[in-house]
């Protein structure tokens, strides 16, 4: 009998233990739900029209659905709340699947997510093209991009630099001045 009642105590121990483990997994998967609906993503002809509506540049964000470096950059990147936050203040999202057969409406003609990738020569995934509010490509961004290191790009694009100086004299402009 004592044998039994320990046995007993030892299954449910296991239980609870089962069950707090996915309890903190289903929670995590909501808080990573959460963050990436902090972002409002557009099909890629709704958003030409809303970025001429509100003059905001457009992020197009290529992927297909077996990359894993895009689904690291849908957690890390677009799942940072800073990230978001500069996103959602100046931009208009779209997700494109770089491989879809779904057609969309372009002036006037349909075109298929994967005839837009094609169009923009996205070979490489996940890649990110920036356009400007009225459609006209400004420059992709290939692979992989860290919070980090995404941020100042976002800067570079929102701020209209882009326009006045390359990437790289941006950011030495960006480095925090030593004190002599």
């Amino acid at each position: 009998m004592k044998r039994y009642l320990i046995i007993g105590c030892m299954v449910v121990a296991l239980a609870i233990s089962i069950g707090a483990g996915h309890w903190q997994k289903v929670q995590a998967d909501a808080g990573k739900t959460a963050a990436h609906e902090a972002l409002t993503w557009n099909r890629f002809d709704k958003a030409l029209a809303l970025a001429k509506q509100t003059k905001k540049y457009i992020v197009v964000d290529f992927y297909t659905d077996w990359c894993h470096w895009c689904k690291v950059m849908d957690e890390k990147t677009y799942g940072d709340k800073g990230i978001q936050a500069q996103l959602n203040k100046s931009f208009i999202l779209v997700k494109l699947d770089a491989e879809s057969p779904k057609p969309l409406i372009i002036d006037g003609r349909s075109v298929s997510e994967a005839q837009i990738a094609a169009m923009f020569k996205v070979n490489s995934y996940p890649t990110t093209w920036f356009m400007t509010a009225d459609g006209k490509p400004i420059a992709p961004v290939k692979g992989y991009v860290p919070p980090e290191r995404f941020a100042p790009i976002l800067r570079y694009i929102e701020g209209g630099y882009y326009t006045k100086m390359e990437f790289d004299m941006y950011m030495e402009r960006e480095k925090p001045k030593k004190n002599k």
